[in-house]
Formats: C-alpha cells, sequence, structure tokens
C-alpha cells in the first residue's frame, strides 16, 4: 500500500510547473520501506526511520523536515486521486490562501470524480470553523507550511485524537481558508484503526484524551493574549462535547453518566449545552434531549438500541 500511496503523489505531473518532495515517515516498523522508496529514484523523495512513536511524532517529524511552500498529509494506505493535487495548488496560489480545503472519498469510488470549478470565497479561519462544521483529519486540506511554523503549532505526541488538535489550531491561526469540492484524497478505512477497536483499555484512553482535548479548546478561548475572533472555537468545543456525550452514552453505564460525567461537564463549563438555532435542528434536538437527566438517559438508551 505504501508504494500506491507515493505512486500516486510522484505520478501528479507536477515537474513542468511545481518543485516537489515526498517525505517518507516510517514511525518504527518492523520492516523499514527502504526498498519501497528505492525503487522510485527520486532524489526528492526521501525516507526516515524513526523509533515507534505514534501518528503525531511522525507527522511533526515529516513537518521538520519539509521544505516546500505548502504541505499535504498522506497517510500510507491511502492515495491521491489522478491529476488532482495540481489543481489544488493552483487554487491555493490563486487565492493565496493558508489553507485549501478538499473532498475525501472512500475506495469504494471507483470512477475518477467529476472536474468542477467551484471554489468558495475565502474565510478567516475562525469564521469557517463559525460557519462550517470542521472534520479533524489532516488529511482533507493542503496548508502553508509557514502557518504552522510560525505559530508554533505541532501534533501533540503520545496522545489520541491528536489530529483535532493540529487542525482546531491551525485554523484558528488562518488568515485565509477556501474550500473546493473537487475531490483529491482517497480514503481507505481500516477496521484495525484507532477510532474502531473494541478494547475497554483503549475506550477509557480515547475518553481521557477527548477531555484533554477539551480542556484545551477552552484554554485557547480563554487566551486574550490575540484579538482573534473565538466564537469558530466556540462551536467546535460544542461539538466535541456532543461527541463526548456520545461517547459516554455509548461506553459507560448510566449511573458513572449521571453522577461523575455529568458534574465533570458542568464543572468544565460544557453542559448544560448552549441552545445555539445557528447550529441546526439536530443539534437544537440532541441538546434539548442532553440537558435533562431523563432526557439524557433516553438518548443512552436510544443510542444502544441498535
Amino acid at each position: 500500500m505504501l508504494q500506491r500511496a507515493i505512486a500516486s503523489a510522484a505520478n501528479q505531473f507536477l515537474e513542468t510547473r511545481f518543485e516537489w518532495e515526498i517525505i517518507v515517515v516510517d514511525d518504527g516498523s518492523d520492516t523499514p520501506p527502504v526498498a519501497v522508496v528505492q525503487e522510485f529514484h527520486r532524489a526528492n523523495i526521501r525516507l526516515y526511520c524513526r523509533q515507534h512513536a505514534r501518528q503525531g511524532a511522525a507527522r511533526n517529524y515529516g513537518l521538520q523536515q519539509a521544505q516546500g511552500e505548502y504541505i499535504l498529509f498522506l497517510d500510507a494506505d491511502d492515495y491521491l486521486l489522478p491529476h488532482s493535487l495540481p489543481r489544488v495548488l493552483d487554487i491555493a496560489l490563486s487565492s493565496h490562501s493558508d489553507i485549501v480545503r478538499f473532498l475525501i472519498s472512500g475506495i469504494t469510488i471507483h470512477n475518477t470524480p467529476a472536474i468542477t470549478d467551484h471554489v468558495s470565497h475565502s474565510f478567516s479561519g475562525d469564521e469557517f470553523m463559525r460557519l462550517h462544521h470542521l472534520p479533524d483529519s489532516p488529511v482533507c486540506y493542503l496548508f502553508r507550511r509557514l502557518l504552522a511554523t510560525e505559530n508554533n503549532i505541532t501534533f501533540p505526541e503520545n496522545v489520541f485524537l491528536e489530529d483535532c488538535a493540529f487542525t482546531v489550531k491551525l485554523h484558528h491561526a488562518a488568515a485565509s481558508v477556501v474550500q473546493t469540492d473537487y475531490t483529491v484524497y482517497a480514503y481507505c478505512q481500516r477496521q484495525t484503526s484507532t477510532v474502531h477497536t473494541d478494547d475497554a483499555r483503549h475506550k477509557e484512553q480515547l475518553r481521557l484524551h477527548h477531555r484533554l482535548m477539551l480542556e484545551e479548546i477552552s484554554r485557547m478561548i480563554a487566551d486574550n493574549s490575540d484579538n482573534r475572533d473565538k466564537r469558530g472555537l466556540q462551536r467546535k468545543r460544542t461539538f466535541l462535547t456532543v461527541d463526548y456525550i456520545i461517547r459516554i452514552c455509548r461506553e459507560l453505564p448510566w449511573h458513572t453518566i449521571a453522577a461523575e460525567e455529568r458534574l465533570w461537564l458542568t464543572q468544565q463549563g460544557l453542559y448544560p449545552l448552549p441552545y445555539k438555532k445557528a447550529y441546526g435542528c439536530k443539534y437544537l434536538a440532541f441538546a434539548t434531549l442532553a440537558n435533562t437527566k431523563p432526557g439524557l438517559r433516553l438518548l443512552k438508551l436510544f443510542l444502544n438500541s441498535d
């Protein structure tokens, strides 16, 4: 799969218009992919082998080694659709954007998506978060390298949900974000990934790291050292709280939710959920249920009915 991923990036026909590099970071695999990288015979495809330190550390190391103006992350089992990258780079350069967001597709989609010309107007990063759902994954966008390095934005290491922290901070710092409905990235979902395990200890760690992420965004909101609008951060924190409530309803017994979890959410200023019409009808319905003890119990029954 790594060979496919590298080939999908190397065969984008960038040579005639752009300088480019592919940085492969091996996160402590039993067999480093030296032969896979060497078969491309390209000096601008570089391999770095490190001890296993999880995905956040691997992405940070790759970011440190990068020299290009724009960066796109590509996981080893995914790939870029043909001729997609030059198009997104054209959008980034013509709009002078810090971030260009694009669509991703599952591997069940075999046909090349239709090319469209729709590109949104430019948003500030916080405005984008205030008006749109913000997926956490860092493979959904191309970003200017200096946006991360000059603002000291890195992935948290040795934790889960590291993508959320990086994506939120990067967008909060961005002066210009545009979005295109052009599909660039093919995502291959694995049942062994961190979001698809039923191990009880692993679920406990995910809940802990979910809490840490909520606390981190709360600190960003409370930080008065910059003059940026915080409404986008507030929306993101609210929907992360919704995700957390869904998580605990699915994973924890009712007595723990009713006592310990509701107390922690209240102490953090996350509960009751705010009633915001701008967040949509589904959100309002969820908040109406979740904000009362009987409604929260009904929500737990519904989420576990399958």
